[in-house]
């Protein structure tokens, strides 16, 4: 179940507040914008696309459109977990190309909240030394013991046209 869990902000805090979906890839926890997610899936049966890049999955039926799933794994350079042990789960997000907008699913181990958090809360993306920024990190935010690494979407999806040799 995943809750919207609110801290004792005031009003304007409140208002300002961003809200994040929380998931879990390769041990790593991520936050991506709320207001880019559409839904989030359970894994379902998908269907192999041949030919398709080493990123999709496949495609799934979202009530009558043929939606493709990537997996993350793979431009994040991650080992592919062939035996799970839990499902995974499946962020539908649109994506804009050019003029284009298109639905796709990106698989994740674990959605586990949806949380908000104040602009000031999000940190710059660190540098990994001469000047060079993470490529998908856009930011950081400070959560309980850790980090939650803020994904930048749009340069996920740049990197998998780049990967498909086309748009996503």
């Amino acid at each position: 179940m995943v809750e919207v869990v609110t801290d004792a902000m005031t009003d304007p805090d409140r208002d300002r507040a961003q809200s994040y979906v929380v998931f879990r890839l390769g041990g790593e926890g991520y936050a991506l914008e709320v207001m880019r997610v559409q839904e989030v899936l359970d894994v379902q049966a998908m269907t192999d696309v041949p030919g398709g890049s080493k990123c999709l999955l496949g495609v799934i039926n979202l009530r009558g459109h043929v939606v493709p799933v990537y997996d993350l794994r793979i431009p994040f350079g991650m080992k592919v977990d062939a035996k799970p042990s839990r499902a995974p789960s499946v962020l539908i997000v649109e994506t804009e190309l050019g003029n284009d907008s298109q639905v796709t699913g990106l698989l994740v181990d674990r959605v586990s909240d949806v949380l908000e958090f104040s602009p000031e809360e999000v940190q710059p993306s660190p540098q990994l030394g001469l000047g060079k920024t993470t490529p998908f990190v856009r930011g950081l935010i400070r959560h309980q013991e850790g980090f939650l690494l803020v994904l930048d979407v749009d340069r996920v999806f740049s990197a998998l046209a780049s990967m498909n040799g086309e748009g996503v």
